[in-house]
This record gives structure tokens, sequence and C-alpha cells, in this order.
């Protein structure tokens, strides 16, 4: 049989429908889950086969939506929005991780192509998450007891039906609609990375080369079978009438490999890495933006095959 590259257009249309077909046979036998994940990875790599048959795939897109500005313009547009100038911050006494660091093998954040988000730590999705836990739980507790114990009040039954129910769905519907608020937004087309709420401060704004990234210890559980990597951003500068702690949480902890694709992300003299290409393929499937607070970004749409929701260029700009 023919490799791929020796196959006419016509001849690779033909074996990719082939595939296609084996595919179904093999989803109506009832495929393993193993078999049912290879089958879709092998899917994903004959349509984007198929994409690059397409002239759209090589097609030059306009880049209109990028800053083209320098450091220094970002730094004014920053201010303008803080409404504020930036002073120096204390030096920091940890030491910084490289911004080129793509060794590693990590899970990427929230990525809408227009928006890279991230959640910090401590923040209010801790609040959901142990709710999302703690409330099934009394609820079953107070359910258990009203059962077996006739002197407790009804209104303990419906309360432990609320908990078991409605409760975790409202959490979870919430932690969606208040996910802005905890989010670190690195932002490519403006080159700008707007910091998280917090207790006593409101966001601002700040350019990505004032922000260094430091790696925290690994915190492994009890058992050693998982663990957590912690680390925080730290602010070379900061506006002078906002209130500013020493350093900005990452949720998960991120990793020095997460920062160096933050950075590659942010640098508009080069395409988006694939390394966030499910990210965006996901939030594009669900017609969401990276905080999932708004419809998917319009200026993207074009990279993307409406029918796949899969990045059907050979660049994303």
């Amino acid at each position: 049989m023919k490799e791929i590259k020796d196959m006419t257009h016509e001849e690779i249309r033909n074996y990719l429908a082939k595939r296609a077909k084996e595919r179904e046979v093999l989803y109506q036998k009832g495929a393993t889950e193993e078999e049912k994940r290879e089958a879709e990875l092998e899917a994903y790599s004959d349509r984007r086969v198929g994409y690059c048959l397409s002239e759209a795939y090589y097609e030059d897109l306009t880049k209109d939506h990028l800053h083209n500005q320098s450091y220094k313009e970002r730094l004014a547009k920053a201010e303008e929005l803080n409404g504020c100038k930036f002073k120096g911050a204390k030096p920091c006494k940890d030491a910084f991780a490289p911004r080129d660091d793509f060794s590693g093998v990590s899970y990427p954040s929230q990525c809408d192509g227009r928006v890279v988000s991230v959640p910090r730590s401590p923040g209010l999705w801790s609040l959901r998450l142990h709710g999302l836990v703690l409330g099934p739980i009394i609820g079953i507790c107070l359910l258990g007891v009203s059962m077996t114990d006739d002197s407790m009040p009804a209104w303990h039954s419906w309360l432990g039906l609320f908990l078991l129910t409605a409760f975790p769905l409202i959490m979870y519907k919430l932690g969606n609609a208040i996910r802005i608020v905890d989010a670190i937004e690195f932002n490519r087309h403006t080159g700008l990375v707007r910091t998280p709420y917090t207790l006593f401060r409101k966001p601002f704004y700040i350019p990505i080369e004032d922000l260094e990234y430091v790696v925290g210890p690994e915190v492994k559980n009890m058992r050693g079978s998982a663990s957590m990597q912690t680390g925080y951003l730290s602010c070379r500068k900061y506006p002078e009438h906002y209130w500013f702690g020493n350093r900005i949480g990452i949720a998960g902890g991120g990793d020095a490999h997460d920062w160096s694709q933050m950075n590659r992300f942010m640098d508009t003299t080069q395409p988006i890495n694939r390394y966030y290409y499910k990210a965006m393929e996901y939030t594009f499937k669900k017609n969401r933006n990276a905080h999932g607070n708004s419809p998917f970004p319009e200026v993207m749409k074009k990279y993307f095959d409406a029918d796949d929701c899969q990045v059907n260029r050979m660049e994303v700009w």
C-alpha cells in the first residue's frame, strides 16, 4: 500500500473515507473504551489531513486583531487603564523561572485563542469546591438522621434533600458565573495581563514583561499517590494607587512549562502553539470564551471548522 506522502489528493480522500467506515464498524461491534480513545485520536488526525487538502488550510488571514505595540506603548496603555503610574516593587527573594522552558508536559489552562484564563489561588473556586463536596455529605447525614429519629423537625429532611440535589447544581452554576473574578487574564490581542480581584484590590493591567513566575514546592498527599505543584506570580512593578500583596497565587500551582507557554502565547510574532489547540477547540464547541462568561470570540471563529469544532488552519494567529 502506498504511503500517504505518495498518494494523490483523490487517493488520500478515498483512504480517509475507508478509515472512517472502519471506525463506524468498530463502534457498531461494541468497541472498548481504549479502542474508542484510539479511534477518536485517529479521527482527529484524519480530519487534519483532510483540512490540508483544502486550499483554505494555507490561506493567509488578516492579523489586524493582534496588537503591534512596543513594551513602552503597552505600559502606557496599562497606566491609562489603571488610572495611575507604576512604581517599582520590592525585590523578590525567590528565584524566577525561565520564560523558555518547554521541556515539561502539563495541561493547558482555559484558552479561546484571544485569552488564556488562569484561576488564582486561594480563590472563590476553592469555596465552590468545598461546597460541592461538603454540601451533599451534610445532606446525606441530615436525611439519615431524620429517617432514624422521629423527634427531628421536618425541615431537617427538606434541608438535607436540598443540599443533596439542588445545592450542587446552584454551586456549579454560581462557580461558572463568578469565574471571571478569580481569573488571571493573559490577553494576546492587547499584550496585557489583567490580575484577579482580591478582597482589598480591584484588578489592574500590566505587561507580561513585568511579571515573573516563582516555582514553589510540590505538595503531596499523605499516601503519595497524588501531588500538586505550587507557584505564584511576582510583579516587578505595580500601580502606585493600588494596595498590592507580594504574590499572586495560581490555582494548581502551574509549572515552568505552563509559564513558558503563556509567554509564547503572548508573543504575537509567532502563531499560537498547538499546546493550546485542544483547549481552544473545547471553548469553541461550548461557544464560550476562556472565562466562560461570554460567547466565543467572533474574531477567532475563522480558524475553526464549524462542524467538527476543530482547528482547520495551518497557523492560528
